[in-house]
């Protein structure tokens, strides 16, 4: 399927159409609409393919900024049952088992996907026509100038049961060739705390940000899945920047996050806020993520 290019000034997105037949993803994980897959601002490239080897189907196949739901009603539904994922459609409960977002599920009811675009925007309707898990999902893309651009979101509940859970970005910034290592510097507006799921010699948090003492190297991952405000504030408005050798990335939104997570491999160092959402029957949800690029 062919991908979509907008642009402005000196700002280009590329961005590839929902579809789970010839999709450039066709995961069960992501939010189908608005996948990314390349990201240039003045010939240089801040996002782009960071795995090793590339499969549709894989829970990661995916680029720049990407995003996920939580998914509903799974733990309600009996074997054979369906449950919801918004962006994604409805999915078929296959067996006992805890869910797992890394799994691959059988899609019940993918949904109708609208794609519409101009010179500087793309725009995504997903509808899921279902009485019990029923919504309504509307994505744009814009690009405000030739270093900025933003990601509003629609979301609205049509079904009779409540829709929720949590909803984050998942920041796969590569900065062309830069490695996750003292060469990345990753900041906040607010003292950060949070506990590292093991020791690592290779990160530490600083005062204001994220600090890498050396490389990480193939093979090695970190992680931190609680990272907040020390003082316990919500955060809205900025939520961090990463500078990688002289290019910078700021993330911004307009609904307080409760928690952040943060994961790094050899490739990318990522930033993920978190965002609680409970929507019942009727009910609707606006928000919109920003990125200012140096």
């Amino acid at each position: 399927m062919k991908n979509i290019i907008i642009s402005k000034d000196s700002l280009e997105l590329t961005l590839c159409p929902p579809s789970f037949e010839d999709g450039y993803y066709r995961g069960t994980r992501f939010d189908h609409s608005g996948i990314f897959r390349r990201i240039v601002k003045d010939g240089f490239v801040y996002a782009d393919e960071w795995f090793d080897k590339y499969n549709p189907y894989a829970h990661d196949a995916v680029c720049g900024t990407s995003e996920e739901f939580g998914e509903s009603g799974y733990e309600q539904a009996e074997v054979g049952d369906v449950f919801v994922k918004p962006g994604v459609g409805l999915l078929l409960k296959e067996d006992d088992a805890p869910y797992d977002h890394f799994k691959l599920y059988k899609v019940a009811d993918p949904g109708r996907w609208t794609v519409t675009c101009d010179e500087d925007s793309a725009t995504f309707v997903h509808v899921v026509d279902s009485e019990d898990w029923g919504y309504v999902y509307e994505k744009v893309v814009r690009i405000i100038d030739g270093a900025h651009y933003e990601i509003t979101h629609h979301l609205c509940n049509t079904g009779r049961y409540n829709i929720e859970g949590e909803m984050y970005n998942h920041n796969f910034f590569t900065f062309g060739d830069a490695r996750p290592g003292p060469e990345i510097e990753i900041d906040f507006p607010f003292e950060p705390c949070g506990n590292w799921r093991a020791e690592y010699d290779s990160v530490a948090l600083s005062e204001r940000g994220i600090r890498f003492s050396r490389p990480i190297e193939k093979g090695e991952s970190v992680f931190m899945g609680n990272l907040k405000s020390s003082d316990g504030s919500e955060v809205t408005g900025e939520v961090f920047s990463i500078d990688a050798s002289g290019h910078k990335v700021t993330f911004g939104a307009d609904l307080p996050f409760h928690r952040i997570a943060f994961w790094s491999n050899h490739r990318v160092g990522c930033i993920e806020p978190f965002i609680p959402y409970c929507l019942e029957s009727g009910d609707e949800l606006e928000w919109t993520y920003t990125y200012d690029m140096k």
